[in-house]
This record gives structure tokens, sequence and C-alpha cells, in this order.
């Protein structure tokens, strides 16, 4: 069983994986009917069942319901909020950055009451405990549990809640550069890479911004953007602070063929799996802003093969800090020398990789394998 958005992509793969191996198609409980009270999991969840709980990604009712269920829960982080009237009035407004503060509240809302209708169901696994999917999905937490593990990161700026509490920081640090990213943000949502001299100053950012004080709005857009003005960074910056952000040292990525990179790799039951080269003449490099994939035996080829096998062994770390998840997709990159790496981020929904196979397996046929065994 899988709560998700039917229509989405990742179910279609997942029920053709399931098919592959034989196995009955997933019965799928929509996010949508689970928020609204129309669904509940005692109905659907059978003894012995798995219960795979997938992102609530590209439903813009969903994403509403979810900042509905934030505006009731308490929170004294101080980040903007929106009242429960003003979500109600909200009309579908491509690319948009909706209070991903209280976004985050609201599935953490979500989730437990996913967790109060399992207690009730019989016994069944689980693709990942909820606790996995909230610390993962929050920036500065996974961060922390990373580096406390051990595991190989880029040192954190912490959470600064202004561009001055965050320029401050930087020449406390010696730093010059630094990735600002959302908190609670997927999908390269309210990133800024930037970097200054002290004089000159660059920032490639996701965001654009329309109006002006407390009618700012801010977009994503796939066409990414660079910014020389400070005012304009600051601008930014400013902009994103009050929704929360996690912030690191920019480290300089390893490139081939004139392209800078990173791993995605997908981590299954501890072991390193699928893996995808994501080449990018910016510093971002999230495939959906038109970026591409690499050859990951000419990386590996580069890198050499103790290197290769140090970056897999740091994901497999990193993942097995939650250990109760089947499946976590990591972010790894390897320094410009090609020496060093570290761990980016964690997804518990890292998996949607179409196209990308492990002894011929793509990652929704390797879990579910993983899961079930060869067949029914």
């Amino acid at each position: 069983m899988v709560v998700a958005n039917p229509a989405g992509r990742r179910v279609e793969l997942l029920q053709s994986a399931l098919a592959r191996l034989a196995l009955p198609r997933a019965e799928v409980v929509a996010w949508a009917d689970l928020l609204s009270g129309r669904a509940h999991l005692a109905h659907h969840v059978r003894a012995g069942d798995h219960v795979r709980v997938e992102s609530s990604e590209r439903d813009f009712e969903v994403e509403r319901a979810m900042l509905a269920l934030g505006a009731d829960e308490h929170d004294d982080r101080g980040y903007a909020r929106a009242t429960r009237e003003e979500i109600a009035g909200l009309t579908f407004d491509r690319g948009r950055v909706l209070w991903p503060g209280q976004w985050f509240l609201g599935f953490c809302a979500a989730l437990r009451a996913l967790d109060a209708q399992l207690a009730e169901c019989p016994a069944h696994t689980r693709s990942h405990p909820t606790s996995d999917i909230l610390a993962m999905f929050d920036k500065g937490r996974c961060h922390a549990v990373l580096r406390a593990a051990g595991v190989a990161v880029a040192p954190s700026l912490g959470a600064p809640r202004s561009f001055e509490a965050l320029w401050e920081a930087m020449r406390a640090a010696g730093c010059d550069r630094v990735f600002v990213k959302l908190a609670y943000g997927s999908g390269a949502s309210g990133v800024v890479a930037w970097r200054t001299d002290g004089t000159r100053h660059q920032a490639v950012t996701t965001v654009e911004t329309e109006g002006e004080g407390s009618a700012l709005r801010l977009y994503n857009t796939r066409k990414l953007r660079t910014l020389t003005s400070l005012a304009e960074i600051a601008r930014v910056i400013d902009a994103l602070c009050v929704h929360g952000v996690h912030v690191e040292r920019w480290l300089p990525k390893a490139g081939v063929g004139g392209r800078t990179f990173d791993l995605r790799v997908v981590v299954i039951r501890g072991r390193a799996r699928h893996t995808v080269v994501r080449m990018s003449r910016s510093p971002v490099t999230n495939l959906h802003l038109r970026n591409e994939r690499g050859d990951p035996e000419v990386v590996r080829a580069r890198a050499g093969e103790s290197v290769w096998e140090a970056a897999m062994a740091a994901c497999e770390r990193a993942a097995g800090c939650f250990a109760e998840s089947r499946h976590v997709g990591a972010d790894v990159m390897l320094t410009a020398d090609f020496q060093r790496h570290a761990v980016l981020e964690l997804n518990a929904f890292g998996d949607l990789l179409p196209g990308v196979t492990h002894a011929g397996e793509d990652t929704y046929e390797a879990e579910a394998r993983a899961v079930f065994g060869r067949g029914a």
C-alpha cells in the first residue's frame, strides 16, 4: 500500500516495477483523501502489508491542505505564517514559494495523523518511519545528525535570520562563499550560492522576487539567475530568511569535461546502488534545472577507485543514521582536487531516477525486491 499522489510518476514507476516482479499492484491512498478525512488507513492496510509513504509534491490542493494544517500548529521559531483564511483564498501560482516553514509544520501534523491511523492497523512494515522522514526533510537537523555520526559534511554556518547576520557569520568564520538553502525546501527550492571577496559579489540562485515589502513574493525558476548587486542579493536572502534557512560553506566541486558535478546515490537496505552524475555549468546541479546526466564510469575512472569507494561508503554511513528506512537518496560531492568528499543532503524520497538501473533494475524494482523477494 502506498500513500501518494495517484497521478504522479512515482506511482507509475512503482506499479511497473511490481508488475515486472510478478507482484500485485499497490493499493494507492491519495494524500488528498487522507488529509481531507475521506480515507482512513485502517480500511486499507491488511496484515503483512508493506506501507510506503511517498512525496506529496506536485499537487496544489495537497500543498494547500498541508499549509492549512500548519496554521493550527504551535511554533515559536518566528518564521513567516499565513492564516487559514489566507490559505483558503490561494489560487495556483506556478513556482511560488508558499510558507515552507508552515508547510513543514503541516507535514509533521499529517505524518502524526498517519502514524495514529497505522497504529489501528494490523501488523505491517514501513518504507520509512515518520521520524526519519522528518529528520531528513529538515536540512539543519539532518546535517547535525550526520556531523555527530562522523559523516563528512560541509561546515555549517547555522540558520541566520537575516542577510546581515549571515554576513557577520561569514566574516567570523573566515568564509567567502556559502550555499543558502531553505531549511524545509526540496528540489533546489530557494537556493542561493553566494561568493564574495568583500567588495565584489556574485550569487547564483533559483529565486525570483515580485513585489515589495509585505507584498514580496518568492518564485522558483528553472532558469538560474546570476546576481551581482549586493542590494539585490541581500533582498533575496532576507526574503528567504523569514521562512528559515540552513547555510553551509560552499565547497568547490570536482569537474569533468568543463562541468562541475555531484552524485545522487540511492542507498537500499544499507547498500549504495543506483548512482546519477549531475553535471552543471553552475554550482547548482539539480537535473530539473536543465542540467545533464554524466557517465558514472567516467567519473569513477577520473576519481580513482579508492576515492569513489570512500564516497559510496560515506553515503552508506549517512543512510545508516536512519537505519529503519528501507531506502535513502544521498547527495554527495567530490572536492575539486578529487581527494575528499562531503555528503550534502539526504532525502527519504530521493529515489525518483527514471531510466537509471543497477544490476538491471531501476530503483523501484530494487526496493520492491529488497522487501518482497523475487516475486509472488
